[in-house]
């Protein structure tokens, strides 16, 4: 029987960075525009959004196992590609692999409903729950299969954007707002930048179990550029908000992110070709999205207290 650290590496934590910031953002929001703080609702929505990421972690896992695709040369196995690697090191079983992530979307699926049966205007978080919940289940698994089809990056910028965004402040305040909605679009636009340079090394090996990612389509060369265009779109939006007074003039904090992506910049325009020495590339976006998360709720939470 597998181990509870086999079974913890196999939800892959370390991209829960992504959900956990765009809960804590949300909710900061709230309390800047209502001074209202539901400690239950924050526990609930954050466990929420970890169970459907870790579903569809590991459900991706499990399709690109099946498919092949995880079947790497051992230079391309990182913390960053490859997967957990729990299935192709048969750490666990498939079937035991699959009980457990369809678990996880369970999960995520009552405390959805816990949530919109107890929280005002509970239908916003049914909608937002059935979309976020159906990118989720549908990132890998057939008929949609999402990221096999080149669009990976649009659904997870929706989910760790708006979704948890939105989703967030509306368990903290039963509505729906255009501010939340903005502030969220330069963590969406910063996590799909993560996802692609995740996918790049893996730009031959995964047509071959018919995942068409975006690498595999346009090449190195033009998703390096790519990656600079996501992750300076999402500086400067942040930028155009904070001018524009759309957001707080604190957030501007948030661009604090821009010191480990000129780095990652720097290495993908060496190295986008070689891999494993753009490695560093894949862990300063990820130290990116936090960051920016990070300060961007900070922002929201001094803007509360100094009445900004």
């Amino acid at each position: 029987m597998a181990s509870l650290r086999t079974w913890f590496k196999a939800t892959q934590p370390r991209s829960f960075v992504a959900s956990l910031v765009g809960v804590a953002l949300g909710t900061a929001i709230a309390w800047d525009h209502r001074r209202t703080f539901d400690l239950a609702g924050l526990v609930l929505a954050a466990i929420g959004v970890v169970c459907l990421h870790a579903g569809t972690n590991m459900s991706n896992d499990s399709i690109d196992f099946q498919r092949g695709v995880d079947d790497l040369p051992p230079h391309l196995v990182s913390p960053f590609t490859g997967g957990a690697r729990v299935l192709p090191d048969a750490a666990v079983s498939l079937e035991a692999h699959r009980r457990v992530w369809i678990g996880f979307f369970a999960v995520a699926a009552v405390i959805g409903l816990v949530l919109a049966v107890t929280r005002p205007n509970g239908w916003i978080l049914l909608v937002l729950g059935a979309v976020g919940g159906g990118i989720g289940v549908f990132y890998t698994l057939p008929p949609l299969a999402l990221q096999y089809h080149g669009v990976g990056e649009i659904a997870v910028a929706i989910i760790f954007g708006p979704i948890v965004v939105l989703g967030s402040y509306a368990v903290q305040t039963g509505t729906l707002g255009w501010e939340p909605l903005l502030a969220s679009i330069p963590l969406g636009l910063l996590v799909a930048a993560f996802l692609l340079v995740n996918e790049m090394p893996e730009h031959e090996t995964d047509p071959r179990g018919g995942k068409r990612t975006i690498p595999a389509r346009i090449g190195l060369e033009k998703s390096a550029r790519l990656y600079e265009i996501l992750v300076g779109s999402a500086l400067v939006f942040l930028a155009a908000l904070s001018i524009l007074q759309i957001v707080p003039w604190i957030a501007v904090l948030g661009l604090v992110a821009v010191l480990p992506l000129r780095r990652a910049i720097a290495i993908l325009r060496l190295h986008y070709r070689e891999y494993p020495a753009h490695i560093p590339a894949n862990a300063a976006t990820i130290q990116a999205v936090l960051l920016l998360g990070v300060a961007m709720t900070a922002a929201y939470l001094v803007a509360a207290q100094a009445g900004l």
